[in-house]
């Protein structure tokens, strides 16, 4: 069901729009009525987090699906993002395990929307399977540390 409520999540902006959403994907056939209620459970289930549920408030501008040009070119789409004032919020929805590239993901819609001057940024990644919140704004970066290379002339 993690690739249903994905579906669901990228098409609402606000809570009070899942019942009619959960009809279309109904008439769509991408579900069927009988999962239309478990689903409708499980997002109950998500939306019982109250940072969750904060995410679908009417106190924010949302778009969702938005596409964004990544450095170098490539293209790709923001699940979840949140505007008010200068102020986002952005939010990935995974249906898999965790990886390390989805933090870099969301890092870099957090760089680019710094770029676009939001003056305050957050990132999070949503792991749908086990409801798991990663902020990347507690994580650290990673820094790599260059080999120091005793033949090569420093710089002082």
């Amino acid at each position: 069901h993690g690739i249903y409520m994905h579906e669901v999540l990228s098409r609402i902006r606000y809570t009070d729009e899942i019942p009619e959403t959960l009809k279309t994907i109904v008439q769509e056939g991408l579900i069927t009525e009988d999962d239309q209620q478990t689903l409708q459970n499980q997002l109950n289930e998500l939306l019982g987090n109250q940072t969750i549920n904060g995410w679908f408030s009417k106190n924010w501008t949302v778009k969702t699906e938005v596409p964004i040009i990544l450095p170098g070119g490539d293209e790709n789409r923001i699940d979840r993002l949140m505007i008010k004032d200068k102020k986002a919020i952005v939010v990935d929805f995974k249906t898999g395990v965790h990886n390390k590239n989805d933090i870099q993901q969301v890092r870099t819609y957090v760089g680019i929307l710094r770029q676009m001057n939001f003056t305050e940024v957050e990132g999070y990644v949503l792991y749908l399977r086990d409801r798991e919140i990663v902020n990347i704004n507690d994580m650290k970066p990673r820094v790599s540390k260059k080999k120091e290379d005793k033949d090569q002339l420093g710089l002082f």
